[in-house]
């Protein structure tokens, strides 16, 4: 009966009328996949399987074609291939219903997790519109927008844009990801440079800038403003001074205050004109407190944009360029 009811299954498509069967041949090549590929399973042959289904996949990339790819994938141990195409299929498909769904869901998440930790996974870092390539193998123009998945160990990360290429060698671990950066500025110069010239010399240190000649302009110094550094120093002195001068002033008025309390048996038998002298006194010790701690406040920001704007690096901020196997990181102020 089990036997009778999977072919019954198998041999629907065929026997049913479908609005599939006006689409173009692409459709009626890709159902040929998909009956060829349900035999391989049947037949246990689950690598011979995957790979129709990534014909399926090529034709029409699909939820169902993803997350047989990355099954198939998966249960013949081919890592990479699963954790890419999991992702994919988990990507898109929709938000789980019913309580079989969010079963299915579940257990190709976790396929997905096993396969990571058993893959290494690569980002690059590379000029826009560059072809970037694994150990010959194209993957697509930068941005990628995703993670390339690899078999843990060491591969030839190759980044190529217009005239300008560059490789590099990357070592990845098992469930590592990695973050490949490649410059291609030197690149790009090296293949600008004449044909028949020698080879740049390696960039040596760089020298003190001599006096423009006469009648030409220097060119620009890169660096903060002198002035702005002095005024800033000042104006943050001035807040800060002003602040002192507010607090003295509102101790001023908190003695008198007490004073008139005091004489006052603690303020509770005050009235007439030292009551109304205790309350301007309280008052304007608020108002002074209130200044000094606005101009106290004032001056601390401007000091510190002041120090921020002296020691921001202006010429060029962080670079991180891949220098061999391994990464350069250049600071310039």
């Amino acid at each position: 009966m089990r036997a009778l009811s999977r072919a019954l299954i198998l041999a629907a498509p065929v026997f049913l009328p479908s609005a599939g069967r006006a689409d173009t041949g692409a459709s009626d090549a890709q159902r040929r996949l998909e009956r060829s590929a349900d035999r391989a399973v049947a037949e246990g042959q689950l690598a011979k399987a995957r790979d129709i289904w990534l014909q399926i996949w090529q034709l029409a990339p699909s939820e169902r074609a993803a997350c047989n790819v990355g099954q198939l994938a998966f249960r013949v141990a081919d890592m990479p291939r699963a954790a890419e195409f999991l992702s994919l299929c988990l990507e898109k498909t929709p938000a789980p219903a019913g309580p079989e769904a969010r079963e299915r869901y579940a257990s190709r998440a976790l396929d997905l997790a096993r396969a990571r930790q058993e893959a290494g996974a690569l980002t690059f870092a590379v000029p826009p519109g560059a072809q970037v390539s694994i150990d010959e193998r194209p993957v697509g123009r930068a941005p990628l927008g995703r993670e390339v998945f690899v078999a843990p160990g060491s591969h030839r990360v190759r980044a190529a844009l217009d005239t300008a290429a560059k490789e590099t060698a990357v070592e990845v671990r098992a469930g590592e990801a990695r973050l490949v950066v490649i410059d291609l500025a030197a690149a790009a110069a090296a293949a600008a440079a004449p044909a028949g010239g020698r080879q740049a010399a390696p960039r040596a240190p760089a020298q003190p800038r001599l006096p423009a000649p006469a009648g030409q302009a220097a060119p620009a110094e890169e660096g903060p403003a002198v002035g702005l550094i002095l005024a800033g120093g000042v104006a943050a002195a001035g807040c800060v001074t002003l602040g002192a001068i507010f607090l003295t002033e509102s101790r001023g008025h908190e003695r008198r205050f007490d004073d008139l309390i005091a004489r006052n048996h603690g303020g509770y038998r005050i009235a007439g004109a030292d009551l109304q002298r205790a309350q301007n006194a309280y008052h304007a010790m608020e108002r002074a407190e209130e200044r000094a701690a606005i101009a106290l406040v004032a001056g601390a920001v401007l000091g510190a944009g002041t120090l921020v704007y002296a020691l921001y690096p202006r010429s060029h901020g962080p670079r991180l360029t891949a220098v061999g196997p391994g990464l350069g990181l250049e600071l310039t102020w």
